[in-house]
C-alpha cells in the first residue's frame, strides 16, 4: 500500500509560484501544507551566481531540457525550452530580469472578464512582494521579499548602447517597473547583494523550519487523486516508491505552463476525445487544457568588437577564475550580472497602444560546445536581442502518451500570425538602428549576424525563420477567463472541479509585454489571498460557473 498522509493543502510543484504559496499559506500555523517538487535542492554553486545561467540552461540535473515539436514558421526546427528542475523552478536558472510589463497587459486580462486582475488590482501585489532598489533614493518597501536592483557591474559598451538608443530615438527610461514603462536603460534584476534572489531564496528558505510545512524534493507527480469531480490529493513517485497524500481543503497545481496541463490531463481533466485516445478515463471534459500555448519569439544580432569591449575574453580561461574569486569574496564583478545588462521597451508595429518589443543588450556572446552546452564565444562579440512581446500566435500542448514521464507534445506555433513576424522584423531593425548610432557605432567592428549581406525585408525574414528562437517564456496553457476555452475562473479555480486550483504562468490569458517572472510572483501572492478568503468565508472551493461535470464528461 502506498504511504498515505493528510494535509490541508498540497502544492504540486516547487517553482516560483509554489515557493510564494508555501510561504504565505503557512503563515497560519494551524494550516498544514505539503509541497512536492520533482527536482532537487538548489545546492549547486551555479544557482546563486547570476551569470551562471548559461551553465544552468543546459544543466542535465537542474533543467528539464525540453524541446518543442518542429515549428513550421521556423523552418521546422525544434526549439529548446530550458525549464527549472529544482526548488525555485525557473527563478533558480533564469536570466534574473525583472520587468513587470505594461498596465495595458493586465487591463487586457480584466477586459476578458477576469474581475480583479486589472492593473489597479494587481499593482498592490507587485508593491507588496518587491523590495525596490532600482529606484533613486531609499529602497521602496523594506519589507518586500524579492529584491529588485540594478547591475552593480556595467560594461562601458552597455552604457554606450543606452546612449546610442537615446540618440536613435528611444526615451531614456526612468523606471522600467513604473505604470507606463517605455524607453532604454539598465536592466532591473532580481539580484540581492550580487546573488540570485530566486523564489527559493526570497520566499522558501526562510520558512523551511515551519512545523506546518513539509517540502519533498525528488517527488515526481504522477496524477491527482479524484473522487468524482473533487480533487482529493496527489499520487507521486519518490525514492522509487509510489506515495499518496490527501488534501482536506485544496490541491494547488503550480507545476508551470508545461507540467500543470500535463498533470491535469493525466488525471482525466482536459479535452475528452484526446484523453480517450490515450485510454485515460475522463473526469471533466475541459477542452481548453493545453490550448492557448504562447511564448515570446526572439531574434539575435551579434557584433564583433575589440577584445576589451566584449566580456568574452573575461569569461574564459584564467580570467574567469579571477572573476570567480572576486565574486565569492566580494560579490562584485561581471559574474553578478544577469543575462543582459541593458534593455529597451520599444514600439515595433504601427499604432500599437504601448511597447510591443523588448530589446536586450549583452556585452558578450555564446556558442555551443561539442556536448551541446553553452560556452563563451572565443571571438570578441556583443549581442543585441529582441522579443516581440505581444504575440497573437497560439499553439497547444498535448499528451504523447499516458506515461507521466514522457514529456508532452508542445507546439508554440511561432510566427503563425503575420503581425508577430512583422513585429519581430521591426525589432531587428531597431537593433541595427541602435548599433549604427554613436557612441556604439564607433565601438563595433562588424555585424556578424545577420551580416551586411542581409539587407532586404525578405532576406531578414529568411534570417528570422532560420534563427528565430524563444525568450523562454511559454505560458497560457490553463487560461483564466470566462469563455468556453478557459480552464480556471478569476479565483483560479479549475472549472467544474472541486478543491482544485492552478496558480502559475499557465493561467495567463496573454503574456505580459516583458518576461513573465514578475507576473508569476504577483499571481501567487494574489492566489494565496484568494485561498485565504475562501477559507475564512467557508466557501466551497469550486468554480461558481462550473462548465463541466463528471456525468457530462462520461456522456
Amino acid at each position: 500500500m502506498p504511504d498515505l498522509r493528510r494535509f490541508d493543502y498540497i502544492i504540486v510543484g516547487g517553482g516560483t509560484a509554489a515557493c510564494v504559496l508555501a510561504n504565505r499559506l503557512t503563515e497560519d500555523s494551524s494550516i498544514r501544507v505539503l509541497m512536492i517538487e520533482a527536482g532537487s535542492e538548489p545546492t549547486s554553486p551555479w544557482v546563486k551566481m547570476p551569470l551562471a545561467m548559461g551553465k544552468l540552461f543546459t544543466h542535465p540535473k537542474l533543467n528539464w531540457g525540453l524541446y518543442t515539436a518542429p515549428e513550421a514558421k521556423l523552418n521546422n526546427r525544434t526549439i529548446f525550452w530550458p525549464r527549472g528542475k529544482v526548488l525555485g523552478g525557473c527563478s533558480s536558472i533564469n536570466g534574473s530580469a525583472y520587468v513587470r510589463g505594461q498596465a495595458e497587459d493586465y487591463d487586457g486580462w480584466r477586459r476578458l472578464g477576469n474581475t480583479g486582475w486589472g492593473w489597479s488590482d494587481v499593482l498592490p501585489y507587485f508593491q507588496k512582494l518587491e523590495r525596490r532598489e532600482d529606484l533613486h533614493g531609499p529602497s521602496a518597501n523594506g519589507k518586500g521579499k524579492l529584491t529588485v536592483s540594478y547591475p552593480v557591474f556595467v560594461s562601458p559598451i552597455a552604457r554606450a548602447f543606452i546612449e546610442a538608443g537615446v540618440r536613435a530615438g528611444l526615451p531614456k527610461a526612468t523606471d522600467l517597473n513604473g505604470a507606463s514603462p517605455e524607453g532604454i536603460g539598465l536592466m532591473p534584476y532580481s539580484v540581492r547583494h550580487g546573488e540570485r534572489n530566486s523564489a527559493f531564496e526570497a520566499y522558501l528558505r526562510r520558512v523551511r523550519s515551519r512545523r506546518n510545512l513539509t517540502v519533498e524534493t525528488g517527488a515526481f507527480a504522477l496524477r491527482l487523486t479524484m473522487e468524482g469531480c473533487r480533487a482529493t490529493g496527489v499520487e507521486y513517485e519518490r525514492n522509487g516508491a509510489i506515495q499518496k497524500a490527501l488534501a482536506a481543503r485544496e490541491v494547488i497545481l503550480s507545476a508551470g505552463a508545461v507540467s500543470s496541463p500535463q498533470i491535469l490531463m493525466l488525471s482525466g481533466i482536459g479535452p475528452a476525445k484526446h484523453l480517450q485516445q490515450h485510454g485515460i478515463p475522463v473526469v471533466a471534459d475541459i477542452p481548453g487544457v493545453g490550448e492557448n500555448l504562447h511564448d515570446h519569439v526572439s531574434a539575435s544580432c551579434t557584433y564583433r568588437t575589440a577584445p576589451e569591449d566584449s566580456l568574452n575574453r573575461e569569461l574564459s580561461g584564467l580570467s574567469v577564475l579571477g572573476h570567480a574569486i572576486t565574486y565569492y569574496l566580494a560579490k562584485r564583478g561581471p559574474l553578478t550580472n544577469g543575462a543582459s545588462q541593458a534593455t529597451a521597451l520599444a514600439r515595433g508595429l504601427p499604432d500599437t497602444p504601448c511597447p510591443d518589443l523588448q530589446i536586450v543588450f549583452r556585452a558578450m556572446s555564446y556558442v555551443y560546445d561539442k556536448s551541446g552546452r553553452i560556452a563563451p564565444d572565443p571571438i570578441p562579440r556583443v549581442t543585441g536581442g529582441v522579443a516581440f512581446t505581444r504575440p497573437k500566435s497560439r499553439g497547444r500542448l498535448l499528451l504523447k502518451s499516458a506515461d507521466p514521464k514522457q514529456s508532452p507534445d508542445m507546439n508554440a506555433n511561432y510566427l503563425s500570425v503575420a503581425s508577430d513576424e512583422d513585429g519581430l522584423l521591426a525589432g531587428v531593425k531597431w537593433i541595427r538602428r541602435i548599433f549604427a548610432t554613436d557612441p556604439l557605432r564607433s565601438m563595433v567592428l562588424a555585424e556578424d549576424a545577420p551580416g551586411d549581406a542581409c539587407r532586404t525585408d525578405d532576406e531578414l525574414r529568411d534570417y528570422l525563420h532560420s534563427t528565430g528562437s524563444t525568450f523562454c517564456h511559454p505560458s497560457g496553457t490553463c487560461k483564466m477567463g470566462q469563455d468556453a476555452m478557459s480552464v480556471v475562473d478569476e479565483r483560479l479555480r479549475v472549472r467544474g472541479v472541486e478543491s482544485l486550483r492552478v496558480i502559475d504562468a499557465s493561467i495567463m490569458p496573454a503574456l505580459p509585454s516583458s518576461g513573465p517572472a514578475p507576473a508569476v510572483f504577483m499571481i501567487a501572492e494574489k492566489g494565496a489571498d484568494l485561498i485565504k478568503e475562501s477559507r475564512s468565508s467557508g466557501a466551497n472551493p469550486v468554480s461558481s460557473e462550473a462548465a463541466v461535470s463528471a456525468a457530462s464528461a462520461r456522456d
